[in-house]
């Protein structure tokens, strides 16, 4: 099964090794606090907040197995459902969804012309593509349509739930194997952009190279010696520069000016 990889943390979920033993027989109650804190910060499953999550598909089976999928995670909760496009800004409204599961193929309105109508009344809803359909020219399309993910109808329960986190942290999560393809017809479809381009550091031209090879957080932290949070800095800055909300959109703004090439993915 394919993993999916275009995200922020490593999904095979390694946690950072506390030896709780020693510590909870040695430090002081301050330093706990302190030592709980900084967990908290570096670890990701200290994510404590319920988000709330509805599905649009216009089969059965799918919305039954998201009930299956979901039910077991701590911070999603399926708490609404549509059958179709048509449906879906009503019930993303009424469930106050933050984040929304689409398929991509639907008759009548399509998962990408849905999901351009909800980031269109929903700005800050986050949508990630469900789908069967391993085509590269699907996943630009629902990329190109506000999607910050794409995940295949095979992905077991931890592996979507961890796509829909890492979504949500405005990471980009999608399939490892179709990356490659992916960011090379973005490249031969995007225009290069005319004027100055964005003024890159050498270690953020180093990030932007990493993710546009589907690097997660903590690879880039490896490569670069820097910590995780510092790594968060940088890409927040390159965001920024690049006028991307992910690292989808950076990929794409730095081909378009040609600050990276194909020969760096």
């Amino acid at each position: 099964m394919d993993r999916v990889i275009w995200s922020g943390q490593d999904v095979d979920g390694d946690k950072h090794a506390r030896e709780e033993g020693y510590v909870d027989g040695h430090c002081s109650p301050t330093t706990r606090h302190h030592l709980d804190k900084l967990q908290s910060i570096t670890d990701g499953s200290a994510d404590r907040k319920v988000y709330r999550v509805v599905v649009v598909d216009d089969s059965v089976l799918p919305r039954v197995a998201a009930r299956a999928l979901l039910s077991a995670s701590d911070n999603l909760q399926l708490v609404g459902e549509a059958t179709a496009g048509t449906e879906a800004r009503s019930v993303v409204r009424s469930a106050r969804a933050d984040l929304v599961l689409v398929d991509v193929d639907m008759p009548g309105m399509d998962g990408a012309e849905t999901a351009r109508q909800l980031k269109g009344e929903f700005p800050d809803l986050t949508i990630v593509a469900w789908t069967v359909s391993d085509s590269s020219d699907d996943l630009l399309r629902m990329v190109r349509a506000g999607c910050a993910g794409y995940v295949l109808k095979d992905a077991g329960p931890s592996e979507l739930q961890r796509a829909l986190m890492a979504a949500l942290r405005q990471e980009t999560p999608m399939p490892r194997r179709m990356i490659p393809d992916a960011l090379r017809k973005a490249a031969d479809s995007t225009p290069v952009a005319r004027g100055t381009p964005a003024h890159l550091t050498p270690r953020e031209l180093e990030m932007v190279r990493g993710i546009a090879k589907g690097h997660t957080t903590k690879r880039l932290a490896q490569e670069s010696g820097l910590a995780i949070p510092s790594v968060d800095t940088h890409l927040r800055n390159i965001f920024r520069k690049l006028n991307a909300s992910n690292r989808g959109e950076a990929v794409s703004a730095a081909l378009r000016q040609g600050l990276i090439t194909l020969a760096d993915l």
